[in-house]
């Protein structure tokens, strides 16, 4: 009886660890994504003025030198954790020197705020990229969810304080994190060692995403910026307007109670390349509607929540990445940001420096003309590796059958006995080891919907109705 209660107060602490692990990543997102807001907020103007200054250029240069440095020369976790809190400190810093606290002239202010804003958030990206990248993909999709959440309902009471009362919450965000970060750490025993499934051969695949992603964020940052010059930020300054902002929080909050629903709830798969053609699509109804109706500041606050739902599958996808593949986390997050960065730098210069105080109908239509043809032509990446980003999500891929335990004749004893085709074993062979549809499809050279019909016939054929019964049915034999 000593040793059952032993075991069911360790299943508590474990349950208890986990749930806390979650919140911390949670927290560390949200204050990732809030600083990182709060300072493009506080030098907009200053954009405007100079075409070449912005928080992404500052991150961009600072990304790169960190990764030569952190690949060089080896953080020891005593001296990592004293960095947190000193970069907690330069984090806090940056927002007093951003707001004129430190009396430099333009731009000089600017550039110092921007770089000592830089290094510290690239450092938090370090940091919490190595914890994202030890937790599972279940973990890591509830943090973010969680996080989005953060997001929303801070926005929602940030727009109704004074400007003195956000600024001394943005000061507070980056030692919350860094404490986050030490719990999160404390909480690390039970992680488990995952699959490998990507190396350094699998980079080339994912190269059509990559720059479906890259393009995203500079049509985005274009977008952006041109509204915000045209009308002034929907969230921020004289020209805020709150029920539009109120509305961008509410199409978020939407978002996180769906994805939960079909992930979580109905044990959904969620395919990553859908999900950013959903963006763009979205993006395109976005200058469409700009375009035919001119809805400015119902536009920013459209594309201000989809950019955070961008981000966080920027951040999943590079935490499967992380999780699933040889390298150092920071050589995953740290590159991963240059693809939102170095792309909303380019946009931002651009329109800067262009002074396109609204987008034309021929700018306009250019980017709804690239908005489809990357739908059309780089998002329907159906690689084995693009294929795997995600897929053990609900531990899909614990629950399916590994190669060496005698799958293929497994398989093929129940088939041939309830008379499936050929083609039909190959496909519940696939099936059994949890490959997804797409990846089915890519590598025996069918379409989705062929390997959608073959499944269903499969399970007929068996009398199964889901995977799980499947697996257990093929388990048995």
């Amino acid at each position: 009886m000593r040793g059952v209660k032993g075991g069911g107060m360790e299943s508590k602490r474990d349950g208890g660890g986990s749930r806390a692990g979650t919140v911390a990543m949670a927290v560390g997102f949200f204050v990732w994504y809030t600083c990182s807001n709060w300072v493009s907020a506080l030098t907009y103007g200053a954009s405007f003025s100079f075409w070449w200054l912005n928080k992404s250029g500052a991150v961009v240069i600072v990304t790169v030198l960190a990764c030569v440095v952190l690949w060089r020369v080896p953080v020891p976790r005593r001296v990592g954790r004293a960095l947190d809190w000193a970069f907690a400190a330069v984090y806090a810093g940056s927002f007093i020197v951003l707001s004129g606290g430190a009396g430099l002239l333009e731009p000089l202010g600017d550039v110092v705020g921007l770089l000592l804003f830089a290094a510290a958030q690239t450092w938090m990206v370090a940091r919490w990229g190595l914890c994202y990248a030890r937790s599972s993909t279940d973990d890591v999709t509830r943090a973010l969810l969680l996080a989005i959440a953060l997001v929303a309902a801070v926005k929602c009471v940030t727009t109704f304080l004074p400007e003195a009362a956000t600024m001394a919450l943005m000061l507070a965000l980056p030692f919350l994190s860094m404490g986050m970060l030490a719990l999160r750490q404390r909480n690390a025993g039970g992680e488990r060692p995952a699959e490998r499934w990507f190396a350094r051969s699998s980079l080339p695949s994912f190269g059509r995403i990559v720059a479906a992603v890259a393009v995203f964020f500079f049509i985005w940052s274009i977008l952006n910026m041109t509204l915000k010059y045209g009308t002034g930020h929907y969230s921020f300054g004289t020209a805020a307007t709150p029920l539009y902002t109120l509305l961008s929080q509410i199409i978020l909050f939407a978002f996180c109670a769906f994805v939960y629903v079909w992930v979580f709830a109905r044990r959904r798969h969620l395919d990553i390349t859908v999900v950013w053609r959903f963006t763009y699509v979205l993006m395109a109804l976005a200058l469409f509607m700009l375009t035919a109706f001119g809805m400015a500041q119902f536009i920013q606050a459209f594309t201000g929540a989809a950019v955070v739902v961008a981000k966080m599958f920027l951040w999943l996808g590079l935490a499967n990445v992380a999780h699933h593949g040889p390298f150092k986390p920071f050589m995953v997050f740290l590159p991963g940001m240059l693809l939102y960065s170095l792309p909303d730098w380019l946009g931002r210069s651009a329109a800067s420096f262009l002074g396109l105080e609204s987008l034309n109908p021929a700018i306009a239509s250019f980017l709804l003309v690239v908005a489809v043809v990357m739908v059309a032509f780089f998002l329907p990446s159906r690689s084995p590796d693009v294929q795997r980003l995600l897929s053990d999500l609900n531990d899909e891929g614990r629950r399916a059958i590994g190669d060496g335990d005698g799958i293929d004749e497994r398989c093929r004893a129940v088939g041939e006995r309830r008379g499936l085709s050929p083609r039909e074993i190959e496909i519940m062979q696939y099936l059994c080891k949890g490959r997804s549809r797409p990846y089915i499809a890519e590598t025996l050279y069918l379409s989705e919907n062929t390997v959608r019909t073959h499944s269903r016939r499969i399970y007929g054929k068996l009398d199964v109705h889901n995977k799980q019964e499947l697996l257990d049915l093929v388990r048995g034999e």
